[in-house]
């Protein structure tokens, strides 16, 4: 297994074009396959960076034989979104002036060692923004 080479995405199950929206226009991503319409598209920092992150049309995954959607339909928080910064403060200004809601302000974990701030795509999809420079 090469889990340094793991990549994330997203799936969407609500409105795909509001994800790509919050992506390319509050995150700042670059849509670099696919667009608004779906069902698949990779984002990257930059034009000439690999893609980064990818969000993929739920419904789609039908496609592999076996795959069923839980029953549930609360969402729990089960996998975090974790995006080192080198300047926590400025980013995270960067991204509350672009429309980002965050769920409080960044803080000192003690526990953690960190400093780190959370919020929310779309989807309810749960994200770490932290400080690289402590870890």
């Amino acid at each position: 297994m090469k889990f340094d080479k793991m990549t994330t995405r997203i799936l969407v199950r609500k409105d795909y074009g509001a994800c790509f929206d919050f992506y390319t226009e509050k995150l700042g991503l670059i849509a670099v396959w696919g667009d608004r319409k779906g069902p698949y598209t990779s984002f990257a920092v930059s034009k000439d960076a690999a893609p980064c992150f990818a969000i993929f049309l739920g419904d789609n995954m039908t496609m592999f034989s076996g795959y069923e959607q839980p029953a549930h339909q609360e969402q729990s928080d089960t996998v975090v979104g974790v995006i080192p910064s080198e300047n926590l403060q400025e980013d995270y200004e960067k991204l509350k002036a672009a429309g980002v809601e965050f769920l409080g302000e960044p803080q000192y974990v003690n526990e953690w060692y960190m400093t780190c701030v959370y919020f929310r795509d779309p989807e309810g999809n749960l994200f770490e923004l932290n400080d690289a420079t402590t870890v």
